[in-house]
């Protein structure tokens, strides 16, 4: 099996910064931020009316200044409603897996990485990803972060968000590889119209979860709600970091995501 080749660079460097008796990390060319900014609104801005309402996220999470005994004494001091799926976000395997981990107990090791991005901005919006779409990319070499670019953008008022999304049989298709973790500026891998009837109907959780359970059970985190990936289109050698904040919640976590452009 050949190495990476970004793990030949590294090692490079590496090898170069020792013969100098230095020993420095190598200095990407660029650092491009993933994750959106989080606001009292943004949720609700990202998933749209219709979806927050069917979620039950409220339109605003407060930001709160924390007042003291002496409000004179006032120390800029905030509370913050998040939703633990706004923005760029970590789904933790515990939410739907008896057994799964918490957002808190993820291994980092699976959080960053060499990093591959498929551009599916081609692709219907109103259609799921199929095996066939995906096996036209570029094949994934071991441990890598896969980014999944759809072109996503928040929703007009009153409609549901409009993204392509993965069929379950996509989904199964890509947790079979060796993933390091998946990532994607869709703000769920699934259909939220589909969701919001397969629960209207009583579906069982497998049907209903099916593309999200075919990552947790593969123990490949799955990451959403990025923005920027299409800066990262025909970079040869990019590295991805994403660290959620490190709840000890079954839900899932927002998160810092970037990516180091070599």
């Amino acid at each position: 099996m050949r190495p990476h080749p970004l793990v030949l660079v590294l090692a490079a460097v590496i090898a170069a910064c020792r013969s100098t008796e230095t020993l420095r990390p190598p200095e990407p060319k660029q650092i491009i931020d993933l994750s959106p900014s989080l606001t009292e609104d943004s949720a609700c801005r990202q998933l749209g009316r219709r979806a927050c309402e069917f979620l039950g996220v409220p339109q605003r999470g407060p930001f709160t200044a924390v007042v003291p005994a002496k409000p004179h004494h006032s120390y800029g001091m905030m509370t913050f409603t998040l939703l633990s799926h706004g923005g760029a976000h970590l789904d933790a395997p515990g939410r739907l897996l008896r057994e799964g981990l918490r957002a808190d107990q993820v291994p980092l090791n699976r959080l960053y990485g060499p990093a591959r991005v498929w551009d599916l901005r081609w692709h219907d919006r109103h259609t799921p990803l199929q095996i066939n779409d995906l096996s036209q990319q570029s094949e994934v070499q071991p441990g890598e972060v896969l980014l999944l670019l759809t072109g996503y953008s928040p929703p007009a008022a009153g409609e549901w968000p409009v993204h392509t999304w993965l069929s379950a049989q996509a989904a199964s298709w890509l947790a079979a590889r060796p993933l390091r973790a998946l990532a994607t500026d869709m703000p769920s891998i699934g259909n939220f119209e589909q969701l919001a009837h397969a629960l209207e109907l009583d579906r069982q959780p497998a049907e209903v979860w099916a593309e999200r359970l075919a990552f947790f059970q593969a123990g490949i985190p799955v990451i959403e709600g990025l923005i920027n990936l299409e800066q990262l289109v025909g970079e040869p050698m990019v590295v991805f970091a994403g660290l959620p904040l490190a709840l000890a919640d079954r839900s899932g976590a927002p998160m810092r995501a970037i990516a180091l452009v070599y």
